[in-house]
């Protein structure tokens, strides 16, 4: 079965590395994979390319070709296509320094003696990667593929949710294409944007009847037609047929035009999540506390000294 690798950055590691395994299960559930610093390697039939443009917070990431001790007589360059130009670069996830620059030269004459390709390092069609990591080194390679287009905003809410955090938590519910996404509130459609340009249908639900006009022309403007309703987040019960999971960020403080505390808003809204469907949800930490909701994965997101998110997954 084909090896993949994914380096993420140092921004929410658990958080990066979780994220494309879901992305990665919610194809092939049978994915198997490892972890070592940074780095994640999956064992799919899923292209890279396919989870590395869902995923949010990857680096690099291409194919596995092999592992290695010594660099220069046991690395197999015919698992790689055989590229016109190349560039090599070398990552350093280990506990100690390295000349990654001449790691680099030394490893790019060697490819280029032995491929007969041109070195080009502004525009390679093919990107050779040594990672070195405490506990094995690996060599991998990948080819240039389309950036999909970051969705626009046209209208912003001071409240809003970071579309980062919105990706990945619709990436961490387990969701694709085949189905719907419901976010119960809604707000600007941050979220729902989200889903959409993955490919993943969606349905908003906002009791605020303003912000679901500013969702709609955020979606309208991308060419998405998710579905928004005004109403509050007990609407969920009537269309729970219709969605096979539910991805929120639950409104707090001044954020919050409901009466409700957030500790009450969010026992509320538990005891009335349908049964059987994938779940990620975010909340003011601390609101959860007493309530049991029994996720699988629980993870805090530091915000400043007085405010830390807590997201659930289900």
């Amino acid at each position: 079965m084909p090896q993949s690798f994914f380096v993420v950055s140092g921004e929410n590691v658990e958080l990066a590395r979780d994220e494309i395994i879901a992305i990665s299960k919610s194809y092939d559930i049978k994915t198997s994979f490892k972890t070592d610093s940074k780095l994640v390697i999956t064992n799919s039939t899923i292209p890279w390319s396919k989870i590395s443009q869902r995923a949010t917070f990857v680096r690099t990431a291409g194919k596995i070709a092999g592992t290695f001790s010594d660099l220069f007589s046991e690395v197999d360059l015919s698992l790689m296509h055989k590229p016109e130009t190349f560039a090599c670069r070398a990552i350093n996830l280990t506990s100690k320094k390295m000349d990654l620059s001449k790691i680099e030269k030394t490893a790019g004459a060697a490819i280029k003696q032995t491929s007969g390709a041109k070195v080009s390092l502004s525009n390679p069609s093919l990107t050779v990667y040594l990672i070195f990591t405490d506990s094995q080194s690996y060599i991998g390679y990948t080819t240039k593929i389309s950036e999909p287009p970051r969705p626009k905003k046209v209208i912003k809410s001071s409240s809003e949710l970071h579309w980062k955090l919105s990706r990945v938590m619709v990436n961490l519910s387990g969701l694709n294409e085949k189905e719907t996404l419901c976010d119960p509130f809604c707000g600007s459609g941050t979220i729902l944007l989200e889903a959409e340009s993955m490919g993943i249908h969606s349905i908003g639900i906002d009791f605020d009847e303003k912000m679901c006009n500013i969702a709609k022309k955020n979606l309208s403007s991308n060419g998405f037609n998710s579905k928004i309703i005004n109403a509050g987040y007990e609407h969920l019960q009537k269309i729970k047929d219709k969605i096979d999971g539910i991805v929120t960020d639950l409104p707090y403080g001044n954020s919050s035009k409901s009466s409700q505390s957030p500790k009450k808003l969010l026992h509320d809204f538990i005891s009335i999540l349908p049964k059987r469907k994938k779940i990620a949800i975010m909340y003011k930490k601390g609101a959860m506390d007493q309530i049991e909701l029994n996720p699988t994965k629980k993870y805090d997101i530091y915000r400043h000294k007085s405010l830390t998110r807590t997201i659930v997954v289900k």
